[in-house]
């Protein structure tokens, strides 16, 4: 894959700034009975303002680690990363609660859907969360749900649902708050080709009409023309990035 001259340089232009994911240096391991593993080996990461970028590599290279370090939900070993200038590792807990809630969106590979809760009242949850009246809350959320093709399905619980359809459940959910960034964890992982390309097609309006930037690990080459560039990872170590017509053929 051709590199992009950018992707590691702290001055180019608008690869860096407050509206832009800057990763230096990110190490991560887990412990276990063995010893410690090794995710995460110095991955140095630029996503550019408004961007759709493209996560890809082999299974147990570091993606999802990576992902979850940018979105707060992990926290680092050692190294730099910054979420519209701020490093989320340096917050209290309640500030980076909040700091998450009010700019970052997550798709999460197993939905994590709420199983007691309605497909509207799971959508409805990063409202209600920044104290969105519950009738606004659920206005959008039914709009959100409308836009993924799941309307009349919201007064389901999620266990009547497909695993693609809480996919969609968990898209409408990251997107009804109208994040700055959304990270998604295979987002078209159990959805059929022409689901897929919807769902993407609606993740690449929110990045165009709303200013989000959108990060998307996926192994499914069917969507690469939807990504502006993709990053290619082995071994806990961002290899290369580039455009999606030279990613063709790789090892997502």
């Amino acid at each position: 894959m051709t590199v992009d001259a950018t992707a590691g340089d702290a001055t180019a232009g608008d690869a860096v700034g407050k509206d832009a994911v800057l990763c230096r240096g990110l190490t991560k391991s887990y412990s276990t009975p063995s010893g410690s593993v090794p995710a995460l080996r110095g991955v140095d990461l630029d996503v550019r303002a408004r961007e759709i970028l493209f996560l890809v590599g082999p299974s147990g290279c570091g993606k999802t680690t990576l992902i979850s370090l940018i979105a707060g939900v992990l926290r680092r070993d050692s190294g730099q990363c910054l979420i519209f200038g701020t490093d989320l590792d340096t917050l209290v807990p309640r500030e980076a609660t909040s700091f998450r809630r009010d700019n970052i969106g997550f798709v999460f590979q197993s939905y994590n859907l709420i199983p007691s809760l309605s497909v509207q009242d799971n959508v409805m949850i990063p409202l209600l969360l920044k104290n969105v009246p519950q009738p606004e809350a659920a206005k959008e959320a039914a709009k959100a749900l409308d836009a993924v093709g799941l309307g009349v399905h919201r007064d389901k619980m999620p266990s009547q649902l497909s695993g693609g359809q809480q996919q969609r459940v968990a898209v409408a959910r990251a997107i009804v708050h109208a994040p700055r960034l959304m990270v998604c964890d295979e987002p078209t992982s159990a959805l059929d080709h022409t689901t897929g390309k919807d769902v993407m097609k609606l993740l690449r309006s929110l990045a165009r009409d709303r200013g989000t930037t959108l990060i998307v690990v996926t192994h499914d080459q069917r969507i690469f023309d939807f990504a502006d560039r993709i990053a290619q990872m082995d071994d806990g170590r961002i290899i290369g990035v580039g455009t999606a017509s030279a990613a063709q053929g790789l090892d997502a």
